[in-house]
């Protein structure tokens, strides 16, 4: 068996947002980055109830835990997000489409 990730991207104001999605049998891990090459950054974990904490780094906190609560609770498991984006990068909505679209290639 493999793991296996959706991945995509997003364009907002000039920055290319790439994401990447994998479901585990008892978690979903969501990695989000700019750039050419695929980066960790900051992470949060999520609970099936959306409570969610910041692990590492402080940098797009607000943005890990809007997306770790939408995966929570689509998923109803433990989410780990991991952000690398370029400091008071704002686009919650480009980023939250960008996670339906991935959510929609694991459903298919």
């Amino acid at each position: 068996m493999s793991l296996q990730f959706s991945t995509g991207s997003v364009d907002h104001d000039g920055v290319e947002v790439h994401g990447a999605l994998a479901e585990l049998d008892n978690a979903v891990i969501a990695l989000i980055w700019s750039g050419d090459k695929p980066r960790l950054g900051s992470m949060t974990a999520t609970l099936p109830n959306r409570a969610s904490s910041q692990l590492l780094g402080k940098r797009d906190e607000m943005l890990s835990r809007m997306v770790g609560e939408r995966l929570a609770s689509r998923y109803g498991k433990l989410v780990l997000v991991s952000s690398n984006l370029p400091i008071g990068f704002q686009a919650g909505r480009p980023l939250l489409s960008l996670i339906d679209e991935l959510v929609g290639e694991r459903d298919e």
